[in-house]
């Protein structure tokens, strides 16, 4: 990867992994499906008038199926989850739990794309989940029903980016990048208006809590789409999807610093066994790593 990408990630994990704060900031104001909608109508107008200003290519036309299914399934289906999610679950534990992602998309791509899942990878997996019942067990939050309950959002959260990920890679060949980004928050925020905004917790929010949705949704989901998706087209789904690995550093780092969360040693190791499966997952390690 050129110096740039690697910055790219770098700066796509930092975001996202801030989302989580910003979460647990939102969620009890707006409620999970109101926080859902926001964020993606948010971060749509903002790149559409950007791309509008730029004059970038869009695609709806031809396009507006495919971001549609991109939208519903990595944008309202999963943020809805991880919003119910941190209503409960510390701004760390929503990151690392994210890290799954990969292990999903390997399955996916599996069953979809034929791709060969090989000893490593289901070494990898096992320890995915091995990691994850260390977080549950061993870390600060009392493991009750409820947590359990959001943990389990949290996960399916995964399923649905692993899924997309491959679907991505399947039907967007061609679609610009603009496009993709604004069409995937815009349209799907669109259709499900009628749904979500009734359901919107509809209150005057203190500053902190206002300027924490707008950064879901123009920074957390416009800006990063662009990067993500700028990512896919230039160095591959698969590298792409790594930024989850980078995901739960910062996760953990914004958690601590703005929330005063903190971790035991049990629940940081959990972390770890979870990022060396997904290694092993995405061939990042191992004899089938590239050179």
């Amino acid at each position: 990867m050129k110096p740039n990408d690697v910055f790219r990630l770098v700066l796509l994990a930092a975001i996202w992994g801030g989302s989580y704060v910003f979460l647990r900031i939102v969620v009890p104001a707006f409620g999970a499906i109101g926080t859902m909608w926001l964020r993606i109508f948010i971060g749509g107008v903002a790149l559409l008038a950007y791309a509008l200003a730029t004059r970038a290519e869009l695609g709806y036309r031809q396009w507006w199926k495919q971001y549609l299914v991109v939208g519903a399934l990595n944008s309202v289906v999963p943020f809805a989850l991880i919003g119910y999610a941190m209503k409960t679950l510390p701004a760390g534990y929503g990151a690392i739990l994210n890290a799954l992602s990969p292990f999903f998309g390997a399955i996916f791509a599996a069953l979809l794309l034929k791709e060969k899942l090989i000893g490593l990878r289901i070494v990898g997996m096992a320890l995915g989940f091995a990691g994850v019942g260390m977080i549950m067990n061993l870390g600060p939050v009392e493991v009750t029903t409820q947590v359990l309950i959001a943990a389990s959002m949290s996960i399916l959260a995964t399923v649905s980016y692993g899924f997309i990920s491959v679907y991505a890679k399947k039907y967007l060949k061609g679609a610009p990048n603009m496009g993709v980004a604004s069409g995937a928050l815009l349209l799907p925020a669109l259709l499900i208006a009628p749904l979500a905004v009734p359901l919107t917790h509809w209150v005057l929010p203190a500053t902190p809590v206002l300027l924490s949705m707008l950064a879901l949704g123009v920074f957390c989901s416009g800006v990063a789409y662009v990067l993500y998706y700028g990512l896919v087209a230039d160095v591959g789904p698969t590298r792409a999807i790594s930024v989850t690995f980078l995901i739960p550093l910062f996760g953990v780092l914004w958690g601590a610093m703005f929330l005063g969360e903190h971790f035991t040693l049990g629940a940081a190791l959990g972390g770890v066994v979870v990022l060396l499966g997904m290694a092993l997952v995405l061939g990042l390690i191992g004899p089938t790593a590239e050179k």
